[in-house]
């Protein structure tokens, strides 16, 4: 089992679309998938799940926030996990609730005691690592699909240090650009931090606590423009400076500390693939709760659009191939 988050600062990235799709992708390779929403917006979950569903889930305390309850009123431990399946798939959710906002105050807290080594913050912090890993471990998942907000809160320090890979979707423009000097700078910290705090961990470890070593596997261009099948100019602009800005910002920071943090997926290019700007069919297949590459034409898929649906099938299936081949292991 891998965990796998896409993760940037900057919002409006189209990340939870693309987690979507790329979930659904490796499910239809033979995967069995776990989505993971862990943003507080709640956008993944509704992308797959109805408002009944969703209340549902909520009442009967199935949601992330479900899991860590116990832990905020400091009644317990953390609670066992009882994500949502798409009937028919190989495809698990664990649906999002904007009651874990609440959590932040309590992780920023197990924060501090983190820092000193004191086995109360990680209990907290590991929360999250726990859960996940005990149930997709029982139900033999291959892939954990996390969605978090754009930030760099405490919610998302404890989901990142917990996973295995992220990549950073990005628009090819000035501010995603400049959010990858935060990413950068910040994860290293969150790195070294951790590190320390596990040496000073003093106590008998009863639980088992995430590595800390999110490795970087590389970026996505995303929501870019095609006029006669090429980039429109402003966007190729963009789109020319971002290798060096990875590289400057991502790759060299955490090479620095650790080579084994970088995972090169492409032959020496850390870009492992684009996703274009769907218009008309991302709100449908929103509407419809499936990705573009399953619409049909009961869905209204006629004409251009089909063409366009076998494109987005077949831009998929190769990022599933890629991560399967080097992200498997």
């Amino acid at each position: 089992m891998k965990q796998i988050v896409l993760f940037n600062n900057k919002g409006g990235v189209g990340k939870t679309t693309f987690l979507m799709h790329l979930g659904y992708a490796l499910e239809k390779s033979g995967k069995r998938i776990l989505f993971v929403d862990a943003d507080p917006q709640c956008n993944l979950t509704t992308y797959i799940c109805d408002e009944t569903q969703i209340e549902n889930f909520w009442n009967s305390n199935n949601s992330i926030y479900s899991i860590v309850k116990p832990l905020i009123s400091a009644t317990g431990d953390i609670a066992e996990m009882h994500p949502y399946q798409k009937p028919g798939r190989n495809i698990w959710l664990l649906p999002g609730d904007l009651a874990l906002s609440e959590f932040e105050e309590s992780l920023s807290s197990a924060w501090v005691n983190v820092l000193a080594g004191r086995e109360a913050g990680f209990r907290i912090t590991s929360a999250f690592y726990r859960a996940i890993k005990t149930w997709s471990d029982a139900n033999k998942i291959d892939f954990v699909l996390i969605d978090v907000g754009p930030n760099l809160g405490s919610l998302n320090r404890t989901i990142l240090l917990g996973c295995d890979f992220f990549i950073v979707p990005l628009v090819p423009d000035l501010f995603s650009l400049r959010g990858l000097e935060n990413i950068g700078r910040t994860f290293v910290t969150w790195i070294k931090d951790w590190q320390s705090a596990i040496n000073r961990f003093s106590g008998v470890k009863s639980f088992i606590v995430q590595e800390g070593k999110p490795t970087f596997a590389g970026y996505l261009c995303q929501q870019f423009n095609i006029y006669r099948r090429r980039e429109t100019v402003s966007w190729q602009i963009w789109t020319e400076k971002v290798p060096d800005a990875v590289n400057k910002n991502i790759i060299q920071k955490l090479r620095e500390i650790d080579h084994t943090l970088v995972r090169d997926l492409n032959n020496g290019s850390f870009k492992i693939g684009d996703m274009r700007n769907y218009h008309s069919l991302a709100p449908k297949s929103q509407t419809y709760q499936k990705p573009i590459f399953e619409l049909t034409s009961s869905d209204g898929i006629v004409g251009n659009h089909a063409s366009i649906v076998q494109e987005c099938k077949d831009e998929f299936d190769k990022l599933a191939d890629i991560i399967i081949r080097n992200l498997s292991n």
